[in-house]
């Protein structure tokens, strides 16, 4: 059974969705009154998830005005992904022996289970899928820091992906992205390290080329 989210939890997640689908703009200004109005609810949890967007890196404050989404550049989202083709196939080669056939097959059982419930129209349950994929594979070389790292990177790559792109979706995209996902999962169960490792840059590369 899911656990409940209480009321902070439930703004931060709504607020967050709107911010990365695309319903504030940059040049808009949120502000606690209209989200008090917005959910009926008291201060406190508007307060509390807009200080935690904040701190996600996703809004800053603006005294006696309210909150602003952060404006990034093109060069740092450029700078997220360099980093991912440094980490990901690294770690891929360091930690490809920790990799089951159970891993693999729990990975393919993921990717099939998105490919049949994804909505190829939605840049966001799009990105979704594909965070989810990537930390799947991550996890199962049981190193918590590289985990929560790469976690990080994800969560912030789709926050400024979407500023850029998300207007823009094609649903081409997807079918391109998962593609490379399908190849992925064969060179793994194929034991073929050199060919996955080259996979995997190709997948985090192709968002450099949006």
């Amino acid at each position: 059974m899911k656990k409940k989210l209480n009321l902070r939890e439930q703004v931060y997640k709504s607020l967050k969705l709107d911010i990365i689908s695309g319903k504030y703009s940059l040049e808009d200004t949120i502000n606690e009154k209209a989200l008090m109005n917005q959910y009926n609810i008291s201060k406190a949890p508007v307060r509390d998830a807009l200080i935690e967007l904040c701190n996600d890196g996703i809004l800053k404050s603006i005294p006696r005005l309210g909150y602003k989404i952060i404006n990034y550049s093109n060069e740092y989202l450029e700078g997220i992904l360099k980093f991912r083709l440094i980490i990901e196939p690294k770690y891929l080669n360091e930690y490809w022996n920790r990799l089951s056939d159970e891993n693999i097959k729990e990975l393919e059982n993921l990717h099939r289970e998105q490919m049949d419930s994804s909505d190829r129209n939605d840049p966001v349950i799009y990105w979704k899928t594909n965070q989810d994929f990537h930390l799947k594979l991550a996890s199962f070389y049981h190193d918590e820091f590289f985990y929560e790292t790469l976690e990080n990177a994800l969560n912030k790559q789709m926050l400024v992906f979407s500023q850029f792109y998300w207007t823009s979706w094609d649903k081409q995209v997807f079918n391109r992205y998962t593609h490379q996902h399908d190849e992925l999962i064969e060179f793994l169960k194929n034991g073929n390290k050199e060919k996955a490792i080259k996979d995997l840059q190709k997948d985090i590369a192709s968002f450099m080329k949006k």
